[in-house]
């Protein structure tokens, strides 16, 4: 008899292009997937992919097949989206996904104020640089630093994430053109202000590069170069906020939920909290913020 998990797994594959990336996706060995794929062909008695030391290329039985099990996936998360709008009550758990500077920096110690309004809810902060799937079900909410655009969709302005260049005291005493730099790894190299920042090196000598925020600033603090970093991640911290001429771009931050998702008494409690909650931070936008400088 054939097994679905099997067919959800040979998805996956046939998604991420190698047993590798089936493998970080599903968070199990790429021999398991392997053997999945292998149980998988036996079962429907085809050849679903031909192998390849860096990837996985799918037969045209394959491509057939996954165009099938990626229809039933979608229908598998739309019940579990529909099932997850028709509960009615304030219990359970709630998965927000954000940065995991807004998670550590902010959200956490606000939570108390969440839990004492809604004693029976539990929020999973879902702390990743990379963007959790409203569709896939991979979370309930979304805090954002794009703007969304999926067609299910609905997003809400939080606020706005503004970004200074900052140094340690001893560096910003320095000719800026002897200064080095901190960037991020190539995985967030696309960032609006990481683009800025190596516009604006220009060529000067990049002492580190890491995606993660923290790692970042104590670099900053270890004089190891100047960096991009949110104004309110600083506050508490030693660094000499430094004036080159032009800002760095801000970046808008966003609330996104799915549309069939968002009708869910837990959802809906959730939005409204993180809603009053940023309004009330320095992330509040003024008035007259352009919205299109946030990218």
């Amino acid at each position: 008899m054939l097994d679905w998990d099997d067919l959800r797994i040979f998805e996956v594959l046939a998604r991420t292009g190698s047993l590798s990336g089936a493998a970080r996706a599903l968070k199990v060995n790429h021999a398991t997937i392997g053997r999945r794929v292998a149980t998988l062909e036996a079962e429907l008695g085809v050849t679903l992919v031909t192998r390849l030391p860096r990837n996985t290329i799918l037969t045209p039985q394959g491509e057939a097949i996954a165009a099938l099990a990626r229809e039933m996936e979608q229908t598998a998360q739309a019940v579990t989206r529909r099932a997850r709008a028709f509960e009615n009550d304030l219990t359970g758990n709630v998965r927000i996904s954000l940065p995991p500077a807004l998670a550590s920096d902010f959200l956490a110690e606000r939570l108390t104020g969440f839990s004492t309004l809604y004693p029976g809810l539990t929020v999973t902060l879902k702390a990743t640089p990379m963007m959790s799937s409203l569709e896939r079900g991979e979370t309930d909410l979304a805090i954002r630093l794009v703007q969304p655009d999926g067609p299910a969709q609905i997003a809400r302005r939080l606020g706005v994430m503004q970004l200074g260049l900052y140094a340690a005291p001893s560096v910003a005493t320095t000719s800026p053109k002897h200064w080095r730099f901190v960037l991020a790894d190539d995985d967030l190299a696309h960032l609006p202000h990481q683009v800025w920042l190596a516009n604006y090196a220009d060529g000067r000598p990049v002492s580190m590069r890491s995606s993660d925020i923290h790692t970042q600033i104590n670099a900053v603090r270890a004089g190891l170069g100047v960096a991009a970093l949110p104004v309110f991640m600083t506050g508490h911290t030693d660094l000499v906020r430094v004036d080159v001429g032009v800002a760095a771009p801000p970046r808008g931050i966003w609330l996104v939920v799915h549309e069939e998702v968002r009708k869910a008494p837990a959802v809906q409690a959730t939005m409204a909290w993180l809603t009053e909650t940023f309004a009330a931070s320095e992330f509040r936008a003024p008035i007259d913020f352009d919205w299109s400088a946030a990218r």
